[in-house]
C-alpha cells in the first residue's frame, strides 16, 4: 500500500498535536514559548509573542473557561510570532495558549471581548452597553450626557434588542438628579420605556452613583391568588440603588412614567378601560395606580408613580346593573369603577342620574390623583363630620384644593355644580403639579352659555375644555347645573384615559 507523503505528514502533525494536548508536561520543563500576548477586535483574535532558540512552529489555542474552542499553528520568524484567528466570540473573558507545536510546556495569557452594543442617544451619538451575562442585565451610564438635564432638555436613550437580558440599568450620580434641573431622561428598553424626571432625587440628600432599574420579574414568592389575577401580564419591577445598595425611593412630587409593552386579549380589546396598572405592597397586596391606562395607538399600559416597586399589568372588569354597555358613559363609569375610585351605590348599582354632592365629589377627586385620608382631621371643616369623606376633606383643605363656601364650612352633603367641579379640579391640577397637556381646539368662547359661568369659575372652565377635560354637550358647558353621578364619572376618566 502507498503512503502519500503529504498525507504522512499530516497524519505525523496530528499526532504530535493530540501529544501536545493531552501529555502532561514535566514539571521541571522550560516553556518554550518566552511571551505571549492576545487581543479581540471585530471577530478576530490577534495573537503574538517571542519563542526559545529552536522553535519553528507555534501551536495556538483559544479557551472558553475550559472548554478549547479554536486551535491553530503558526509559524516563527527571527524567534517572534504573530497570527490572527477569525472567529466570533461574545463578551466575556477568555484564554490564549501557545507552545512550540512539537510539544512541551505552554504558555498562557487571557483577554477581554468587551460588549459591542451601543445605545442610541436622541440627537445623536451612543452610550456603549455593558452585558452581564450572568445576572441577564444591561447597563449605560449616562453621566456624559447629564449636562441634557440642566439644559432642560428631553433626552432619550434607546437600548438595543440584547437577547437574554430581561434587567435594564441607567446609572449616573445622585447629585445630578438631586437638584432643579427641568429636563428628563427616557430611557427606551425591552421591558418598557421609562422617563425619570432631572429632580427625581431632590431634597432626599443622597450622595454616590445611583442607578435606575427597570425590568421583567418573576411571579415565584407571590400568594396565589396574586398569581392568578396577573395571570400571563407583563410584571416590572423598577429599582433605585446609591452606591450597589438598594434605596427606598417614595418622592411625591416628582413621578417616574412608565409605559410597558402589551397585548390585550379579546376581551381587554372590547373593555380597555377595565386594563389597569397594580403595584404589589409590602403585604403582597395588589393596590390599583389610578393613572394607568391602555394606549392603542402605542401597543402600551401607561402610568405615572412616585414610588418604586412591583407592577403589574392587570384586567378589573367591573360592571353595575344600572350602567348599560349602549350608555354614553359606561365606560367612564367602568373605569373608574376598575381603578376604586368608586364602590356605587351598592355592589350592582351605580345610580348615574342622581345628583353627586360635594363631599362625595372631592372624595372621587382625591381618589382619582391617589392621595390618602388625613389620619389627623383636627384642622378640618367645622361640618366634616365623621364619615367617609371626613379624612379626604381634611386633606383636600390642608393641600389648598378645597377652600369651602365660607365660615370654614363646606357643605358635603350639597349637590355640586358643574362649575364647582371645575375648580377644584383646576386646583387639585395646579397644587399637584400634573398639568394636562392635551389640546381639544376649543375655547370657551365656542359654547353659547360661555357667559353663565361665574367669574371665580373662568379660568379654571377655561383651562379643562382647552385640554379636552370638559367637552359640554349642545354646545353648551352648563356651569350652574348640578352635575350627575354619570357626567363626574366622565370627567375624571377623560383625566385618566388622556
Amino acid at each position: 500500500m502507498k503512503i502519500n507523503a503529504k498525507n504522512t505528514v499530516i497524519l505525523l502533525l496530528a499526532l504530535i498535536m493530540i501529544s501536545f494536548l493531552y501529555c502532561t508536561p514535566m514539571a521541571a520543563t522550560e516553556p518554550p514559548i518566552s511571551s505571549i500576548a492576545a487581543s479581540y477586535d471585530v471577530d478576530t483574535v490577534n495573537i503574538s509573542g517571542t519563542a526559545k532558540s529552536g522553535v519553528l512552529a507555534v501551536a495556538v489555542l483559544i479557551y472558553d473557561d475550559d472548554t478549547l474552542i479554536c486551535l491553530k499553528t503558526t509559524g516563527v520568524t527571527s524567534g517572534a510570532f504573530n497570527t490572527d484567528v477569525t472567529i466570533a466570540l461574545s463578551p466575556g473573558a477568555y484564554t490564549a495558549k501557545a507552545a512550540d507545536y512539537e510539544g512541551g510546556a505552554y504558555t498562557e495569557t487571557t483577554f477581554t471581548v468587551a460588549s459591542s452594543y451601543q445605545a442610541e442617544v436622541s440627537g445623536g451619538g451612543s452610550l456603549p452597553v455593558v452585558v452581564d451575562d450572568d445576572t441577564n442585565s444591561a447597563s449605560i451610564d449616562l453621566e456624559t450626557i447629564s449636562g441634557n438635564l440642566t439644559k432642560g432638555e428631553n433626552t432619550t436613550v434607546t437600548f438595543p434588542s440584547i437577547s437574554g437580558v430581561k434587567q435594564f440599568r441607567a446609572s449616573l450620580p445622585a447629585s445630578v438628579l438631586s437638584g432643579t434641573a427641568t429636563g428628563s431622561f427616557t430611557i427606551n428598553t425591552g421591558s418598557g420605556v421609562m422617563t425619570i424626571p432631572g429632580n427625581m432625587l431632590s431634597g432626599m440628600g443622597l450622595t454616590g452613583d445611583s442607578a435606575i432599574t427597570i425590568g421583567t420579574a418573576a411571579q415565584e414568592g407571590l400568594p396565589n391568588d396574586v398569581r392568578a389575577a396577573i395571570g400571563d401580564r407583563p410584571l416590572l419591577r423598577l429599582t433605585l440603588t446609591v452606591d450597589g445598595e438598594q434605596t427606598q425611593w417614595d418622592h411625591p412630587g416628582t413621578p417616574v412614567t412608565v409605559s410597558i409593552p402589551y397585548q390585550p386579549t379579546a376581551e381587554e380589546r372590547n373593555h380597555p378601560e377595565s386594563i389597569v396598572i397594580w403595584y404589589i405592597d409590602t403585604n403582597d397586596t395588589l393596590i390599583c395606580i389610578p393613572n394607568g391606562r391602555y394606549d392603542a395607538d402605542h401597543g402600551t399600559v401607561t402610568f405615572e408613580t412616585c414610588h418604586f416597586s412591583l407592577f403589574a399589568v392587570g384586567y378589573h372588569n367591573v360592571s353595575f346593573s344600572d350602567v348599560l354597555q349602549k350608555a354614553w358613559y359606561y365606560q367612564a363609569v367602568s373605569g373608574i369603577a376598575a381603578r376604586e375610585i368608586t364602590s356605587g351605590t351598592s355592589k350592582t348599582t351605580f345610580h348615574p342620574d342622581a345628583l353627586i354632592t360635594r363631599g362625595q365629589f372631592i372624595t372621587l377627586l382625591m381618589r382619582t390623583y391617589a392621595i390618602a385620608e388625613d389620619e389627623n382631621d383636627s384642622n378640618n371643616f367645622a361640618d366634616a363630620g365623621n364619615t367617609y369623606y371626613t379624612g379626604y376633606l381634611a386633606a383636600a383643605k390642608r393641600l389648598g384644593i378645597a377652600k369651602g363656601v365660607g365660615n370654614n364650612l363646606f357643605a358635603p352633603n350639597q349637590a355640586i355644580s358643574r362649575q364647582e367641579i371645575f375648580t377644584l379640579l383646576y386646583r387639585a391640577i395646579g397644587i399637584l403639579g400634573q398639568p394636562r397637556d392635551g389640546d381639544s381646539g376649543k375655547t370657551l368662547d365656542d359654547f353659547s352659555d360661555a357667559a353663565n359661568v361665574a367669574s371665580w369659575a373662568k379660568e379654571a372652565t377655561a383651562y379643562l375644555v382647552e385640554t379636552g377635560a370638559v367637552a359640554g354637550y349642545n354646545g353648551k358647558l352648563y356651569p350652574t347645573v348640578s352635575a350627575t353621578r354619570a357626567e363626574t364619572a366622565q370627567v375624571l376618566y377623560r383625566l385618566i384615559a388622556q
